[in-house]
């Protein structure tokens, strides 16, 4: 008897090593992956190896009757526990399902568990009587009960069985295992043989390892096969991206001058191109919201597409400008019927979710082959004339010779920018950036605003296109970087240091001598570079790489921290970025905002935090607006959060009144 007794607790002991190998690779993953089933499943590995380790113990205690209650409670409750988690992993798989499992938690449902646990042990306890039947009630109704859970798995997994080999695996296995314990059950309560022949405890317990082993195998390749469609939605998504606006499913301006370059060398007829903006919609997307703004985009976009006039190429060229190419248009009259019929699409009420609301738009025009044969010609033409327009406060506009003169325009611009420099009419706005790592505040990115004597308070979408095209880009970032550190300087005479990071264009990053300027401006103000920090942007970093990677050293050899904005929008080279010594990377918002709906945006955002640790980066999300979008990114190890979240850009006074009020984000 002792070498069966020997191979009993070997195959039990053997059980209980696979389920803690599997439940221990299902924890990891279910840390990777962040699913809710993948973690019911490591339950339910855990509590199958606990239920054999139990039945192991039980057998090494059979002398002590007084621990008998305690081993069968756990031996019940673990059991059924692997059962029910189990079927709980299979529904949570089917995604929007309202099933009862997938509403309980775990510890609410582990607490059913454990009371049914009881209800289980206890009678027999207190009633000698009913001992004749403590083995129908702990066994055979236990056995019977989770051979119809599993079959319950097996077939829930059915009514959404996908092509992969993993599911296949489950569902076989389930059904075969639910099978196993229910004809097992009946055979046993009808048998006359020995209940507890060995060799027929053998078999059933080497056709509940196989069952296992299957179990464990198809669940990972499962996992598997989920990754590379991941990553090949991913992939198609990237794909998409190339082509499409990812907001609308327009075509993006890269797009749009590949095909309209193709539309022009295929045919002779005019083509007409409409550079369509919406008017004052950054004003709407304040009112509003930017997700109600979004919306609106996107309906607007399917308003094109779904026109009668059957536009050619629909574009989404900017943020609320729009690029539609028309043919067939061969008289005046018909070109004024188009753009009639386009600005009342553009001018029906837009349904949104705090109401309607009315728009209008202004259209420059440009047609080839007279102001143009080539895209980017008549992309630029088309642009100009709908800037024209916007001067002008015309509703529609068509190209004409000369509007590129607009220096009468721009030097008044230009007087206005430069003294408001001259007399600080520009004032600082400050964000928080918190550390998620200790909940703390990690810095301030400065942000600026111009208090116009005449115009009243501007954004910086109002002056800054004209700062770019007037060449001041240069000059009003040293403004912002001398009252950042002047600000700087004036905190900490107040004891508060707190790091401020200035956004850097491209044009003076990329210009010698900015090390001796910040150098002169730390010296002026007595203020420690590690209080300063620069941001440019990835394209800015990756233009000249050589020389980037020269300016980005100079400046971490004083001390001053460089990061990385809008990551994930530009083109970088990830050989060039790990040697580019900078101190942080920032997510662009536009990955954050809908990665709580959208598995391809999260998987691209936990793609990136997993790079920049790889690189020795930390990592900042921006555009933080919601709290699931926080534990996601905590969940993720993100370092470090900005967003309305926490705060909306504050003036000076409440940031510092901000500081002062430390955990309170």
């Amino acid at each position: 008897m002792a070498p069966e007794i020997f191979a009993r607790l070997a195959v039990y002991a053997t059980q209980a090593g696979i389920a803690l190998l599997l439940s221990y690779l299902m924890w990891s993953l279910s840390n990777l992956y962040l699913q809710s089933y993948i973690r019911s499943w490591f339950y339910a590995l855990s509590a199958f190896a606990l239920y054999q380790i139990t039945i192991l113990l039980q057998a090494y205690f059979v002398p002590y009757p007084q621990t008998s209650a305690f081993f069968q409670f756990v031996i019940i409750v673990s059991s059924y526990s692997f059962a029910i988690f189990l079927l709980r992993g299979m529904v949570q798989t089917r995604v929007g399902d309202a099933h009862i499992l997938s509403r309980l938690s775990a510890n609410k449902l582990f607490i059913l568990l454990c009371g049914l646990g009881v209800l289980s042990v206890l009678p027999f306890g207190w009633n000698e009587s009913l001992d004749a039947w403590q083995q129908y009630f702990q066994y055979y109704i236990r056995l019977l009960i989770m051979g119809v859970i599993l079959l319950s798995a097996a077939v829930s997994l059915l009514h959404r069985m996908e092509r992969g080999f993993g599911q296949r695996l489950a569902v076989f296995t389930l059904l075969v295992w639910g099978v196993l314990y229910v004809t097992s059950t009946v055979w046993l309560l009808t048998t006359t043989l020995e209940l507890a022949s060995i060799q027929l405890i053998l078999a059933y317990k080497c056709a509940e390892l196989f069952l296992l082993c299957c179990l464990g195998l198809a669940l990972l390749i499962w996992l598997h096969e989920n990754e590379h469609n991941a990553n090949r939605q991913l992939t198609e998504k990237t794909r998409y991206l190339n082509r499409y606006d990812q907001l609308t499913g327009a075509l993006n301006r890269d797009a749009l001058l590949v095909q309209l370059q193709e539309k022009l060398q295929q045919t002779v007829t005019p083509i007409y191109l409409l550079m369509l903006g919406l008017d004052k919609f950054k004003t709407i997307n304040e009112s509003v919201g930017l997700k109600q703004g979004d919306s609106l985009l996107r309906q607007l976009s399917q308003r094109f597409e779904a026109s009668i006039l059957k536009p050619t190429l629909v574009a989404r060229t900017g943020g609320d400008i729009f690029a539609l190419a028309l043919t067939d248009i061969n008289n005046v009259t018909q070109l004024h019927f188009a753009l009639r019929h386009i600005q009342q699409l553009v001018e029906k009420n837009f349904e949104l979710a705090g109401g309607s609301l009315h728009l209008s738009c202004t259209i420059g025009i440009a047609c080839s082959p007279h102001d143009g044969n080539t895209a980017e010609t008549l992309l630029q033409k088309a642009n100009i004339a709908y800037h024209q327009a916007k001067r002008l406060q015309n509703r529609t506009l068509a190209y004409q010779a000369g509007m590129e003169d607009e220096s009468a325009r721009l030097i008044s611009w230009e007087s206005e920018l430069l003294a408001a420099m001259r007399n600080d009419e520009f004032v600082l706005y400050f964000q928080p950036q918190i550390n998620l790592r200790n909940n703390s505040l990690d810095a301030f990115e400065v942000l600026i605003r111009w208090q116009h004597p005449e115009k009243g308070f501007l954004m910086p979408a109002q002056f800054l296109p004209f700062v770019e095209q007037l060449g001041l880009s240069q000059q009003l970032d040293f403004w912002v970087l001398h009252q950042a550190v002047k600000t700087i300087s004036a905190w900490q005479k107040q004891h508060l240091k707190v790091p401020l990071a200035v956004n850097m264009s491209p044009l003076h990053f990329q210009q010698d001598g900015l090390k001796s300027k910040i150098k002169q401006l730390l010296q002026q103000y007595q203020v420690s570079p590690e209080l300063l920090e620069l941001e440019i942007t990835e394209n800015t970093a990756m233009n000249d790489i050589e020389k980037g990677f020269n300016h980005v050293l100079e400046l971490q050899q004083m001390g001053i921290r460089v990061s990385i904005d809008d990551f994930g929008t530009g083109y970088s080279s990830l050989a060039y970025l790990r040697r580019m010594p900078i101190e942080k990377i920032k997510i662009d918002r536009s990955f954050v905002m809908d990665m709580a709906s959208n598995d391809s945006d999260m998987m691209i955002v936990k793609t990136m935090i997993k790079l920049a640790h790889g690189l020795g980066k930390r990592i900042l999300a921006e555009g933080v607006e919601t709290a699931m979008q926080l534990q996601l990114l905590h969940n993720m190890s993100c370092d470090s959060v900005q967003g309305y979240y926490f705060a909306k850009p504050l003036p000076e006074a409440e940031a510092i009144a901000y500081c002062s009020k430390p955990g309170s984000w």
